[in-house]
């Protein structure tokens, strides 16, 4: 497989794709940094243990997204919540009720206007930039290809990857089929935005793309909905085998995609009214019933 064209994609890559490029080596710790732990005070005596166990908190966040005649506007309000490393964490809810914005804080595409996030027991300010999004790779919906070999596409999540790394992020990716079945394999030429790629094609492309950067949090921004169920539980299951060392957090519009998740977050009008598993949930959450129900009329049978 050769490389080329990289180089000359850059300056596309970097204006159309800003959550690959600079996606995501830790600062230096301050020791006097707390944390909170289900209650549980975490100074400098005990953070080891926190960074060893937490990915992500939450802790009174809130975020505003704009006043409007003096009156405030609220994305997300008095957000608490902890996922844990090599968890898989579903996000759901209705449109709008703020499941991309809780991600973006993550990554600070948007600071919180009142509380902090901390990833590994550090507040996502105390980073840099580039140290913050060394630890993190972002798939899309909208997946941005670009105009290369299909090597080349994956290798923008890792430019020095190897052969091996490549063809082990597209089989996690279920990718490597499609990809095996094209004239020249991981060399086929695609073009700008993958026109010859069907939806489901370039979102496992934009996938593994993730995946070969071997990030320390990956995040799914409903980047799996053009897949059918099968493919999409045979990546769930590929990634729990392989890379379950990585925290996954997954913005679904589907159950039928957040229902295998460790634990679901429920937004509704901006706040978490529930965060369990899909089974409690069912039997306990009233807006998460509702969203089950609705589309198990619309789009049929879940638990096969």
């Amino acid at each position: 497989m050769k490389i080329k064209g990289l180089r000359r994609n850059y300056n596309i890559i970097k204006e159309s794709a800003p959550y690959h490029l600079k996606l995501f080596v830790a600062p230096t710790i301050n020791n006097k940094h707390i944390a909170q732990n289900n209650g549980v005070e975490v100074n400098a005596n005990n953070f080891d243990a926190l960074r060893r166990c937490i990915a992500v908190v939450y802790r009174d966040t809130t975020f505003i997204s704009e006043l409007v005649k003096d009156e405030l506007r609220y994305s997300l309000e008095n957000i608490n919540v902890k996922i844990n490393k090599g968890e898989t964490v579903a996000i759901v809810g209705a449109t709008g009720s703020g499941k991309t914005t809780l991600v973006n804080l993550i990554t600070r595409f948007y600071d919180v206007t009142e509380g902090e996030v901390l990833v590994n027991g550090v507040n996502v300010k105390e980073y840099s930039q580039e140290d913050l999004r060394n630890k993190i790779a972002i798939a899309l919906q909208k997946s941005e290809l670009f105009a290369g070999t299909i090597k080349e596409n994956i290798l923008w999540g890792k430019l020095d990857a190897t052969d091996e790394e490549v063809i082990e992020a597209a089989q996690i990716a279920q990718a490597e089929e499609f990809i095996l079945s094209k004239h020249d394999k991981y060399d086929e030429y695609i073009e700008e935005k993958g026109t010859s790629l069907s939806g489901g094609q370039k979102q496992r492309l934009s996938i593994a793309r993730a995946i070969i950067k071997k990030p320390e949090i990956l995040i799914f921004d409903d980047s799996t909905s053009a897949l059918d169920l099968v493919t999409e539980a045979k990546l769930y299951k590929a990634m729990k085998e392989k890379i379950n060392n990585v925290t996954r957090i997954v913005v679904a519009q589907r159950v039928a995609t957040a229902k295998n998740a460790d634990k679901i977050i429920v937004l509704d009008g901006g706040t978490i009214i529930a965060y369990d598993t899909h089974e409690n949930l069912l039997n306990t959450c009233e807006v998460y019933q509702d969203i089950y129900n609705s589309q198990l009329k619309r789009e049929g049978v879940f638990d096969e």
